[in-house]
C-alpha cells in the first residue's frame, strides 16, 4: 500500500484551489492526481480537515463476536474448521471455513496438539515421576545408556507424477530387492555402541511397558 501524502502537501493544494486556482492547475503545480485535488478540497470544504483517511484496518465481521468464538476454540481445542462452523451458526453466528481461519490466524490461535499418555493422570504414576525427577540430579551420566531404533526403507520413490495426457513421466530408482531396515544402537554419554542392523520393519514390543518406574540398565 503506498504512503498516503503529507498534511503540508494536502495544504498547499487546498490553499491554491482557495485562492482561485482550478483543481487541475493545483494538481499539476503540485505533482499530483486531480481526483486527489478535488477530494482534498471536498473534504476540507466540508469537514475543514486536511488529514488523510484512516487507511486498511478493515475488521472481520466476526470481530463482534470474538469472546464467544475464542470461548468456544478453547472449550472444545480439537474441533475442526468446519465442526467449529457448525458450532457457530447453532449459537447463530454466521461465519465461513476461509473467514474463521482468518480470524483465528488475526488472533494467533495456530493449529496443534500434543498427545500424552493417559497414565500420567493417575496419582501413583505422578508420584514416580516426581521421584524419578528429584533422583536425576544424583545419576552418574558414565553409567547411562540410552536405547534407541529408527528405520529407513529403500521403496520411498513416488510412484505417480503429472504429465500432459498420453506422457508419462520418467524417473529412475536403484535397481534390485526394496526393503525396510531397522537400525538399534546404545548411545553412551562419549559414544554409540551396540549397533544392530534387523532386516524388517521397526521392532515393537508384544506389550506395553510399565511407565511408573524407570528401568536401570547396568554396565
Amino acid at each position: 500500500m503506498a504512503k498516503a501524502y503529507s498534511c503540508g502537501l494536502r495544504e498547499r493544494v487546498i490553499e491554491s484551489v482557495a485562492t482561485g486556482a482550478s483543481r487541475r492547475e493545483a494538481a499539476e503545480r503540485f505533482e499530483v492526481s486531480v481526483s486527489s485535488a478535488v477530494k482534498w478540497f471536498q473534504r476540507w470544504r466540508d469537514e475543514r480537515s486536511t488529514a488523510a483517511k484512516p487507511r486498511g484496518g478493515s475488521s472481520s465481521p466476526q470481530e463482534e463476536f470474538a469472546t464467544e468464538i475464542l470461548d468456544l476454540v478453547a472449550e472444545q481445542p480439537d474441533l475442526t474448521l468446519e465442526e467449529t462452523v457448525s458450532q457457530l451458526r447453532k449459537r447463530r453466528i454466521r461465519t465461513s471455513r476461509s473467514s474463521l481461519w482468518r480470524f483465528l490466524d488475526q488472533h494467533n490461535v495456530t493449529l496443534k496438539k500434543s498427545l500424552q499418555a493417559a497414565e500420567r493422570q493417575r496419582a501413583d504414576v505422578a508420584r514416580a515421576r516426581r521421584r524419578w525427577m528429584r533422583e536425576q540430579g544424583f545419576f552418574d551420566l558414565a553409567r547411562l545408556v540410552f536405547i534407541d531404533e529408527t528405520a529407513v526403507s529403500t521403496n520411498l520413490s513416488r510412484l505417480r507424477g503429472w504429465a500432459p495426457r498420453g506422457v508419462r513421466v520418467i524417473a529412475t530408482v536403484p535397481l534390485g530387492a526394496w526393503e525396510k531396515i531397522t537400525f538399534v544402537a546404545a548411545l553412551r554419554h562419549n559414544r554409540m555402541t551396540a549397533p544392530m542392523v534387523v532386516e524388517g520393519a521397526r521392532l515393537r514390543p508384544r506389550k506395553q511397558p510399565d511407565f511408573r518406574r524407570p528401568v536401570p540398565v547396568r554396565c
